[in-house]
């Protein structure tokens, strides 16, 4: 057997991580994040505990690192639709539909995640990453609600987020009842230019 390439370690490791978040993800949400220890999420993902310390440094790193994942996915769907010179209501419809689209093709992953962010002092964990990328779409928000004919685009940057936020949860508890193309196509004839 030959030895194998940097490419290929590199694609084993990969999959690792991945096995790794995922089964963390799983334990996180189901059993509680401070209640699944290092050495659970080890030997559910079917490697040795000293092996899962060779991905992540700790459980806070872990957690991280799956919230760093959602984010940039999440964030990319958002990018690859999305460009500056595009009228502001464009851009709004064309964000409206990468979310919709992300929370609709992995709501298992979502449920997950949501689940884990509702539990006591998880997000206390990754509050400098979730701050700092509130603030992110805060700018982006205001960027497009200040071209849009709204009386505060700061406030309703904040409403917007929160209406997303109630959505998604509906969503989430209803998929196969809860309205979502409806619901999105009304909060857009909101914002339509006159």
């Amino acid at each position: 057997m030959s030895p194998k390439s940097e490419d290929q370690f590199e694609a084993i490791r990969q999959k690792s991580m991945t096995n790794i978040k995922e089964t963390a993800m799983e334990l996180f949400a189901h059993n509680g994040y401070h209640s699944t220890s290092i050495s659970k999420i080890a030997k559910e993902a079917g490697i040795s505990k000293g092996l899962m310390y060779n991905y992540f440094d700790s459980k806070k790193a872990l957690l991280q690192e799956i919230l760093l994942d959602t984010i940039e996915v999440t964030e990319a769907a958002v990018m690859e639709v999305m460009r500056p010179e595009d009228p502001p209501y464009e851009q709004l419809q064309k964000i409206m539909d990468a979310l919709f689209e992300s929370i609709q093709s992995d709501i298992h992953h979502w449920k997950l995640l949501t689940a884990l962010a509702a539990q006591k002092d998880v997000m206390t964990d990754v509050q400098e990453i979730a701050l700092e990328k509130q603030k992110e779409f805060m700018e982006t928000g205001l960027k497009i609600f200040s071209q849009l004919d709204v009386a505060d685009p700061e406030m309703e940057v904040m409403v917007f987020g929160a209406l997303l936020d109630g959505i998604f949860l509906h969503y989430l508890n209803f998929p196969g009842d809860y309205p979502l193309e409806a619901v999105k196509q009304y909060i857009l004839k909101k914002y339509e230019p006159k």
